[in-house]
């Protein structure tokens, strides 16, 4: 039997394990248990957005806690098993919740998610899917095109020469459609000066399902300065790196912050705006707040049984940071982009695509 254990991050990201002492004889508060993806946790963006929320929520409504950080997802699958095993057999009242934000377990909880009905006390919250589970569990699904559009039509504003879209992989399908919007807010916005148009160039970092969210320094500084190679002589040093690879991100944050140049990142996720040299704006996900509203609405007995989130709903959005403001880019200030049109264009675009 996978053992139980309690994490906590520090604001480094960094994840520490200690022993439940409650795990054999479980209080009667409500349990909320949250199975993340393998080494997901720790990322410093929505895998801890989604903790910090779920701490937020536990504080809020007084519950317990209990999140998992596997490393590998043999070691997830194995803890899902363990849940699923003591929900079938478990002969007390108390409630709990278990959340998986990995698509890497897709296939498990489809397969599984009927073990719980038995048990009336035990939810599921699968996350980031557009199909709605068949029997037990709630599901939900982040739509992040409209926020993407956003940071897109900024990007001809806001980046240098080249223009990197670097995406985890081709099959998570929240970073397929990010990557798609994004496209499509640059090639929707005019180039600003015809005298220098600003190149988007896309990658992938890996082509496994799943693969990409994880990067070593080494490797990161490997493909900016493959990246660099799309510029001609001369402007070499006027990349602006667009991150769409969860964890990932951090390693090419720091190789543009090593570089002390011109060269500049696109906060994913969370705001990274505050790293005022090198991040002239972000695309926000507020995963935390999502997290203490469904726990809300768990404990109330109104989770929905599917519902998309986006734009419309304050979820997502892109800002620019304040100090960047005053750095070269006049023209947003002198009313050429009004934030706020764009996000209604935003909303539109993205109401239209998902016929929401």
């Amino acid at each position: 039997m996978a053992s139980m254990l309690l994490t906590c991050c520090t604001k480094e990201g960094d994840t520490f394990y200690q022993p439940n002492p409650n795990e054999e004889q479980p209080a009667t508060t409500p349990l909320v248990t949250v199975i993340y993806g393998p080494n997901g946790l720790g990322d410093r963006s929505y895998n801890d957005l989604i903790y910090k929320g779920v701490e937020m929520a536990a504080k809020q409504y007084g519950l317990r806690t209990l999140q998992l950080a596997p490393e590998s997802e043999a070691q997830g699958l194995a803890y899902l098993e363990t849940m699923f095993r003591q929900m079938e057999s478990a002969s007390d009242t108390v409630r709990r919740l278990f959340i998986t934000p990995s698509p890497v377990y897709d296939d498990f909880i489809r397969k599984n998610n009927k073990r719980l009905e038995a048990n009336p006390y035990a939810d599921l919250l699968y996350m980031e899917t557009t199909t709605p589970l068949e029997g037990k569990g709630s599901t939900f699904y982040i739509d992040y095109y409209g926020a993407m559009y956003m940071g897109g039509c900024m990007a001809q504003y806001c980046s240098n020469f080249l223009l990197s879209l670097i995406l985890a992989n081709p099959y998570t399908q929240t970073v397929v459609e990010a990557g798609e919007g994004f496209e499509a807010g640059f090639n929707d916005t005019p180039t600003v000066d015809p005298r220098y148009p600003i190149t988007l160039h896309k990658r992938y970092l890996s082509n496994e399902p799943g693969g990409g969210f994880t990067i070593a320094d080494s490797t990161a500084t490997r493909i900016y300065k493959e990246e660099c190679d799309y510029l001609p002589e001369g402007w070499k040093n006027n990349v602006s790196i667009v991150p769409v690879c969860g964890g990932a991100m951090h390693a090419f944050c720091r190789v543009v912050r090593s570089r002390q140049i011109d060269d500049n990142y696109v906060g994913i996720d969370g705001d990274l705006t505050d790293d005022t040299d090198c991040c002239p704006y972000a695309i926000l996900k507020h995963i935390d707040k999502v997290m203490v509203d469904y726990v809300g609405m768990w404990l109330n007995g109104t989770m929905p049984k599917h519902q998309t989130l986006g734009l419309a709903d304050g979820t997502t959005d892109a800002i620019i940071g304040y100090d960047y403001k005053w750095k070269g880019t006049d023209k947003l200030w002198q009313g050429v982009l009004d934030m706020d049109s764009l996000r209604q264009v935003a909303i539109r675009k993205e109401e239209e695509r998902y016929e929401r």
